[in-house]
């Protein structure tokens, strides 16, 4: 009689990708209609994860949004906002995983606004994103 049980794991031979379907949200209007999937639905959640202010809203885990918005208007020098901006996206983003690299940044501080561009490599292409933040 052996002191340990035999126990058989099942091995898992594929793996299958989820849809990532979910309410498009217009930005301009804060209106939800329709819905999206796919490259659309990517995009979408790129722009949210960082306009989302992290630990800011009960709804979220700790994981979600981006703190870039508490950098505003502190007085930081133009070098350090560039490089926690950069950080700081790519933490919000990074652990999707639908993501699998954000990189290329081009993040140029004005005033009380950043403007940041940069490319996500995602498993539905390349995507670029560029504007205010």
């Amino acid at each position: 009689m052996a002191l340990t049980p035999d126990i058989t794991v099942p091995v898992i031979t594929s793996l299958t990708i989820q849809p990532s379907k979910t309410y498009a949200l217009d930005f301009d209007t804060g209106k939800i209609g329709g819905m999206i999937d796919g490259r659309k639905a990517i995009e979408q959640f790129i722009r949210k994860a960082i306009f989302t202010i992290r630990f800011n809203h009960s709804i979220y885990t700790d994981a979600y949004g981006c703190e870039v918005r508490n950098l505003m208007g502190k007085g930081f020098s133009n070098e350090f906002l560039r490089s926690e901006v950069k950080r700081m996206i790519t933490e919000a983003l990074i652990y999707d995983s639908r993501i699998s690299k954000v990189y290329d940044f081009d993040i140029k501080p004005n005033g009380d606004e950043i403007f940041a561009g940069f490319t996500v490599d995602t498993i539905a292409g390349i995507i670029a994103i560029e504007g205010a933040i």
